[in-house]
């Protein structure tokens, strides 16, 4: 049911961000949805990381798409966030469904336009039968697009677009979009009603203060992503 909450990135402030651990934690404390971030590797294996680059959340340097998996798991994903968390991999996408699939509902946000990468990650959605249990956030047209072509079944969410930032509820109209996922800068109530107008669900990024989630919610807001 909603109103709902979503872990951004896990329960990532007591656990490293896209870890195992955050999403554990946050599944584990009742959170309606979890929100984690998809990379491609060098050798084309998917995981779990927001960055495109490796310097703030490991031990690493330079662009994770530069790196095989097994390269990026010799890495130390967990000593810059405490000690308690020394010796954390990167998972990899299959690792997370494999443990958490249909446990809650995943709003897997989609960071790259590589077709072959995207076929990839809807085919072990589907092969952990968590489609009904899951959504793909996204924010360019021609991947959201591509993805629908994929299968009527899948549900999508529009992500911000920086170039057109008060045009993501037109653009999920035109495309029959399951969702948005309002940038909390680019917002206001016409665009809420508008979307709900449509039978499309908004999320908000994002809201860590209790008051500010309830002005959303008060807005009408559906899901409010928190740290």
């Amino acid at each position: 049911p909603y109103p709902r909450v979503c872990a951004h990135r896990g329960f990532n402030t007591v656990a490293p961000e896209n870890s195992m651990a955050a999403l554990g934690m946050a599944i584990g404390m009742g959170a309606e949805e979890i929100e984690f971030d998809l990379r491609v590797t060098a050798d084309g294996e998917i995981v779990v990381n927001h960055d495109s680059t490796l310097d703030r959340c490991s031990n690493g340097t330079g662009k994770l798409k530069d790196h095989t998996f097994a390269e990026l798991r010799q890495l130390d994903f967990g000593s810059w966030f405490g000690p308690e968390y020394a010796g954390i991999q990167i998972p990899t996408f299959e690792e997370v469904l494999k443990k958490f699939a249909c446990r809650t509902i995943m709003n897997i946000h989609i960071n790259t336009t590589d077709l072959k990468a995207i076929e990839k990650i809807v085919a072990l959605v589907r092969k952990y039968d968590c489609v009904k249990h899951s959504y793909f956030m996204v924010s360019e047209d021609d991947s959201i697009r591509f993805i629908q072509s994929l299968g009527k079944d899948l549900r999508i969410c529009v992500g911000h677009d920086s170039a057109q930032p008060w045009s993501i509820v037109d653009r999920a109209i035109a495309m029959g979009c399951y969702k948005v996922q309002f940038f909390m800068k680019y917002v206001n109530q016409e665009m809420i009603d508008k979307a709900h107008a449509h039978g499309i669900l908004c999320n908000m990024f994002y809201a860590d203060d209790p008051e500010q989630a309830k002005n959303y919610l008060d807005m009408g807001i559906d899901t409010i992503l928190t740290n």
